[in-house]
């Protein structure tokens, strides 16, 4: 029986640029590793590995320690990895939607002075790549911010290290060709198109990908109001660093919902059948020419029922397309201390 259950375990590798969505996603995550899922499932979350996005690497390495000391972890080895995109960007995100420091510049921050120490010095695509020969088939990653250092890794190591990994989790791309950076790309995959591209072209498994699309839909976002103002109300400090940083980003820009598909896609790991409400297969790659669609993810629609250069290529991605809202509010509620928030249910279906 104890072989069994340490069949069961996954170790998780959590790739950010940490901003408030991926924080959101880190703290469930760790929260999640007390719970008994769905099925038996456990997991362990062995590293953060942190990239060039939402902020530079230097400011997203602090603030994955800024987390970790709100939530009291100790424990885990934080990775600094690629500061750049693997083809220097043509274009400038003058928005500064997270700030220069990823919280929006507001200040206060927890002190991490004695957290340094998890600051590891090796560099994150070689921690990526150590961790999955050290355990083979037993390491999913998240990547929650732009691919660089997942696609530099296969780059670099190739089918030593496509051959190891467990699964892949991707935050990033667009089903329909609606951009939220660019008018037809997702931020993730603009903020380094060739590391996107690079990712789906060399998976020997389908990635699960949670699109941009799926959080904004109608049916699925929750409002900002209810963010601010109940799940807000959490007197616990990782929760108050988040409200005063996502005020500070949202309010004086007039937003009334509260997207967050980090976090969402953190939600699908631990309780995929509550939260995913669709997915389906398709072969997928990346535009890296277009002079209107670079970055923009490019789904074969027609699944090989036309005869050309893509035809005979199996599916790489499960792309998810529908979402739950009310299990991740649930969900979300819960990794934010919401004394409400009941996870039992979830957990025991």
């Amino acid at each position: 029986m104890e072989n069994d259950t340490k069949d069961l375990e996954r170790l998780v590798v959590f790739d950010c640029d940490i901003g408030s969505d991926d924080a959101w996603a880190l703290a469930t995550l760790l929260r999640g590793e007390q719970l008994s899922l769905p099925g038996g499932r456990r997991y362990k979350l062995v590293a953060i590995t942190c990239v060039q996005g939402n902020t530079d690497v230097e400011h997203g390495a602090q603030n994955a320690l800024r987390i970790l000391s709100l939530l009291g972890r100790k424990d885990i080895p934080v990775y600094k990895g690629c500061a750049n995109p693997i083809i220097p960007r043509t274009w400038l995100d003058i928005s500064k939607f997270h700030g220069i420091d990823g919280f929006k510049d507001v200040g206060n921050n927890p002190e991490v002075d004695e957290l340094q120490g998890q600051l590891r010095k090796e560099h994150a695509v070689n921690a990526m790549y150590r961790l999955a020969c050290s355990h083979p088939k037993q390491v999913d990653f998240m990547l929650c911010g732009p691919l660089t250092n997942f696609a530099n890794c296969i780059n670099l190591y190739g089918d030593e290290f496509l051959d190891k990994i467990g699964g892949v989790y991707i935050m990033g791309g667009n089903i329909y060709g609606r951009g939220n950076v660019m008018k037809s790309a997702e931020f993730n995959f603009m903020m380094d198109p060739e590391a996107a591209h690079t990712s789906l072209e060399r998976l020997k498994e389908p990635a699960l990908i949670l699109p941009w699309e799926p959080s904004i839909d109608e049916n699925f976002y929750l409002t900002l109001d209810w963010r601010l103002n109940v799940l807000g109300t959490v007197d616990h400090p990782f929760v108050e660093l988040l409200t005063r940083v996502e005020r500070a980003m949202m309010v004086p820009r007039g937003i009334k919902k509260w997207l967050n598909p980090d976090a969402v896609l953190a939600a699908a790991y631990l309780f995929p059948e509550a939260v995913i409400a669709e997915q389906m297969e398709y072969h997928a790659t990346v535009e890296l020419a277009g002079v209107h669609t670079r970055g923009q993810m490019v789904l074969d629609h027609l699944k090989g029922r036309r005869v050309d250069a893509i035809h005979g290529k199996k599916s790489n991605v499960r792309v998810i397309t529908r979402l739950n809202r009310e299990p991740f509010r649930t969900i979300i509620s819960w990794a934010g201390f919401l004394p409400q928030a009941d996870i039992s249910k979830l957990c025991n279906q």
